[in-house]
């Protein structure tokens, strides 16, 4: 019995210091697809999402660092490097999309004016 109690702690001390597990390569390649989609579409050029796309890569520069000494710490910088980059890309293509929108607006403020202009019959 008391061969089986040692046997017993000396599997569990053994389980509490083989830590967590390492993270998955396809953590790394998630976080840094989105990262490159997020430079794709330029978010570099909108000042905030420049932001978000610097706090993107510096977090995945932080997860790479501590991947091998605090993998769970790792994983939490990726999900935020992903969420980062994420809302880089959002916030681009909601700039560009209102850019479009606001020239769609003058074009057909310009088309009534013509059309005012003209006496609207042809």
């Amino acid at each position: 019995m008391l061969r089986w109690k040692s046997v017993v702690a000396g599997v569990a001390l053994a389980a509490g210091c083989a830590g967590a597990p390492p993270v998955p390569a396809q953590r790394f390649t998630d976080a840094e697809a989105e990262i490159k989609a997020a430079q794709e579409i330029g978010a570099a050029n909108n000042p905030q999402g420049k932001l978000h796309l610097q706090q993107a890569t510096d977090q995945l520069e932080a997860a790479k660092k501590l991947s091998k000494d605090k993998p769970e710490v790792a994983v939490r910088k990726l999900d935020n490097a992903q969420a980062e980059a994420e809302l880089a890309k959002s916030i681009t293509r909601e700039q560009a999309t209102r850019a479009e929108a606001d020239e769609a607006k003058s074009r057909l403020s310009s088309a009534q004016k013509d059309l005012s202009g003209t006496g609207g019959a042809r």
